[in-house]
C-alpha cells in the first residue's frame, strides 16, 4: 500500500473516533442512553446500522470463498435466513418494540412468571448468547480481518512473539490489536449513539469500495468476451458453479442441503435476535422498529450480495490455484485495485470490521448488565454506576474474544457451528410469542439439548471435503430439539399465572395460542394482525428473491431468466404496496 492508501485509512479513523467522542456525555447519562440511543433512532438509522453490523469483514471473505469453491447456489446457506427475517419484519418487529425492552434477553423477565427457573434461564442465556456466540461472532471477524490485512500488507505469518493462551503474536496480530482498539474505544465511551452513527460512514464506505472492486473486476474479465465465454476459457471451470439453484431433478446431498436451507434453517432468524433486536428496541416507534427491519433486509439480501459473488466467481480467472478460498477477496483486492483505490478499499474492509466489533461489544455488554449485573448483583445504583460498570465489562469481553480469535481457522466454519447449535432453538423461540403454555423450561430444555445434540454431531457425522454433512445435522437438532422441549412444556405447564396475563395485557398478540388468555383477563386481541402478516410475508418474501434472483441473472447476461424473475417481482411488489399501510395501521394500534 501507498502513502496515500495509508492517509485515507488513518483519516477514516480519525473520524470514526471523533463521531464517536461526541456522543460521550450523551451515552452516560443512563443505561437505556448506553444501550438503546434513549429510543430515538429513526427507521433508517436504525436499519442501516444493522445492515453495517451484518456486512463484518468476515462476510464478503466466505462469500466470494464459498461462491469460487462451491458455486452460486451454495449461497442459500445464507439466502434462506431471508424467509425468516422477513417474518421478523411483519410478525415481530412491532411486538418488540412493544416490550420496552432493552435487550430480547429481557423477554424472560417479561413472559414467565418469577422463578428460580426463570432467573437461571436468564442468566444462561447471558453467557451462551452474550459471552459463547458473541465472542466466536467476533472472533471469526478478526479472523477474517487478519486475512485481509495479511494479503494485502504482505505480512509474514511468523510469530514475534509467544504468549500462554494466546499463543503466537504475529505483525498482523500487533496491527488488529491497534485497529480494533480504535472500535473499542469509541464504542466504550459513546454507547450505542456512537455505534450507530459511525456505522452509516462504515456501511458507505463498504458499499462504495465492494461496488468499485466488483465493476473493476468485471470490466477486466469481459474486456474481450462476454462473462461466460471469459469463465469457461478458464482452464478447469465447472458450469455448475454459475447455477443459482442446485440440480433439482435429483435426490442428492446438494438437493437435500437445499431443501433443509429454505425449509429449516430459516426458522433460528424468525423472531430476531442479539443486535437487531436492540436495533428495533432503540427506535423511536413500533413503525419505525417495522421499517428499520425492513430496510435491512433490501440492504442485506438485494443490495449487496452481488459484488460479493462476483468477485468470488471471477476470482477463478484471475487466480486458478488458491490454497485457501476464503483469501480470495483480498487478493482481488490487490491484484486490480490502483493507488487511492486500493486505501478506500482497505478502509471498507476496516470499516466493516469496527462496525462489527463495536456493535457485537456493545450488546454483548448490555447482556452483562441488564440482564445479570443489574437484577442479580446490584440492584440499586445510579444510572452512571451502571455506565462504569459497563465500560469494565466491555474490557472483559474484548480479552475473551481475542483468546478464542486465536484457535480458530475457518470463517465459514465458525458459522455452520453456530448454524447447527441455534437452528434447533428456531421453534421454541418463535412459538414462545405465540402460545401461552411455554416457559422457562421450555426454553432451558431447548438450550440445553441444542448444545449438546449440536456438539456431538459435531464430533459424529462431520464435514469432509465433497461431503458437507451439515443439513444432516441441522435437520437431527431442529427435529431432536423440538420434541424434548414440546414435551417438557406439556409436563410443565397447567395454569396461566399472573405475570402471563399480565404480559398479554401489554401485548394483545394475536392468534389461537392466547385465546385462553384473552377470555381470563378480558382483553380484546388486535384484529387483522396475523391475516395481514402472513400476506405481507409471503409477498414480500416473493419480491426479494425475484429481485435478488433478477440482478444475477441480468449480471451472467441471461436475458430472458431476468424478465421472468423482474415480472415476478413487479407482481409481488404491487400486491405487496397495496397492502403494507395495512401493517402501518396495525402497527400503530390503529
Amino acid at each position: 500500500m501507498s502513502g496515500l492508501d495509508w492517509s485515507i485509512v488513518v483519516l477514516y479513523l480519525v473520524s470514526a473516533i471523533g463521531i464517536g467522542l461526541l456522543f460521550v456525555r450523551k451515552a452516560s447519562q443512563s443505561p437505556d442512553d448506553y444501550f438503546v440511543a434513549g429510543r430515538s433512532l429513526p427507521w433508517l438509522i436504525a436499519g442501516t446500522s444493522m445492515v453495517a453490523t451484518s456486512f463484518s469483514a468476515d462476510t464478503p471473505l466466505f462469500v466470494a470463498g464459498m461462491s469460487r469453491e462451491s458455486g452460486i447456489s451454495s449461497n442459500w446457506f445464507w439466502w434462506s435466513a431471508a424467509i425468516g427475517q422477513i417474518a421478523t419484519v411483519f410478525f415481530f418487529a412491532k411486538l418488540w418494540r412493544r416490550t420496552e425492552a432493552v435487550t430480547d434477553i429481557e423477554f424472560v423477565a417479561q413472559r414467565y412468571e418469577p422463578s428460580r427457573v426463570r432467573d437461571t434461564l436468564r442468566i444462561f442465556k447471558v453467557i451462551f448468547d452474550g459471552v459463547l456466540i458473541n465472542c466466536t461472532i467476533m472472533a471469526s471477524v478478526t479472523l477474517a480481518m487478519a486475512k485481509i490485512l495479511t494479503v494485502m500488507l504482505h505480512l509474514s505469518d511468523q510469530p514475534l512473539l509467544v504468549l500462554p493462551i494466546a499463543g503466537g503474536i504475529t505483525s498482523t496480530t500487533l496491527l488488529l490489536i491497534v485497529l480494533g482498539g480504535a472500535a473499542v474505544l469509541y464504542s466504550l465511551l459513546s454507547g450505542l449513539y456512537g455505534v450507530v452513527y459511525t456505522d452509516l460512514i462504515q456501511f458507505a464506505l463498504a458499499m462504495i469500495g465492494c461496488i468499485i472492486l466488483a465493476i473493476v473486476v468485471y470490466v477486466d474479465a469481459t474486456h474481450s468476451s462476454d462473462i461466460i465465454s471469459a469463465l469457461s476459457a478458464t482452464p478447469g471451470f465447472n458450469k455448475q458453479l454459475i447455477n443459482f439453484f442446485p440440480p433439482l431433478n435429483t435426490f442428492n446431498l446438494a438437493t437435500f442441503t437445499f431443501l433443509v436451507y429454505i425449509g429449516v434453517t430459516w426458522w433460528s432468524q424468525a423472531p430476531g435476535n442479539g443486535y437487531q433486536v436492540q436495533r428495533m428496541l432503540a427506535t423511536r416507534s413500533e413503525n419505525d422498529s417495522l421499517l428499520a427491519f425492513l430496510w435491512y433486509n433490501f440492504c442485506h439480501y438485494i443490495l449487496r450480495p452481488w459484488p460479493w459473488i462476483l468477485i468470488g466467481i471471477l476470482s477463478i480467472i484471475a487466480i486458478p490455484h488458491i490454497a485457501d478460498p476464503e483469501t480470495a477477496f483480498p487478493q482481488m483486492i490487490d491484484i486490480f485495485l490502483p493507488s487511492g483505490l486500493k486505501g478506500i478499499m482497505v478502509a471498507a474492509m476496516l470499516a466493516a470490521f469496527m462496525s462489527t466489533i463495536d456493535t457485537q461489544l456493545n450488546w454483548g455488554t448490555s447482556y452483562l448488565i441488564n440482564d445479570l449485573y443489574h437484577p442479580f448483583i446490584r440492584q440499586h445504583a445510579s444510572g452512571r454506576h451502571y455506565v462504569a460498570v459497563s465500560r469494565i465489562s466491555m474490557l472483559l469481553l474484548t480479552l475473551i474474544f481475542l483468546i478464542v480469535t486465536s484457535q480458530l481457522r475457518s470463517i465459514l466454519g465458525v458459522y455452520k457451528y453456530l448454524g447447527v447449535l441455534t437452528s434447533g432453538l428456531g421453534t421454541v423461540m418463535i412459538i414462545r410469542w405465540f402460545w401461552w403454555r411455554v416457559n422457562p423450561w421450555s426454553e432451558i430444555s431447548a438450550l440445553l439439548s441444542a448444545f449438546v445434540v449440536g456438539n456431538l454431531l459435531e464430533f459424529t457425522l462431520p464435514s469432509i471435503p465433497g461431503r458437507d454433512l451439515f443439513a444432516v445435522r441441522v435437520l437431527i437438532t431442529v427435529t431432536t430439539v423440538t420434541v424434548v422441549w414440546v414435551v417438557v412444556t406439556f409436563l410443565t405447564s397447567k395454569e396461566p399465572g399472573r405475570q402471563t396475563c399480565e404480559f398479554f395485557r401489554r401485548m394483545r398478540i394475536a392468534g389461537p395460542g392466547w385465546k385462553k388468555i384473552s377470555q381470563i383477563t378480558g382483553v380484546m386481541q388486535k384484529k387483522g394482525e396475523l391475516k395481514t402478516a402472513f400476506l405481507l410475508w409471503f409477498t414480500c418474501t416473493v419480491f426479494f428473491y425475484s429481485t435478488l434472483l433478477a440482478i444475477g441473472k441480468l449480471i451472467f447476461t441471461q436475458w430472458l431468466w431476468a424478465a421472468a424473475y423482474l415480472s415476478l417481482a413487479a407482481l409481488s411488489g404491487w400486491i405487496m404496496r397495496n397492502n403494507f399501510s395495512r401493517a402501518i395501521a396495525v402497527a400503530s394500534g390503529d
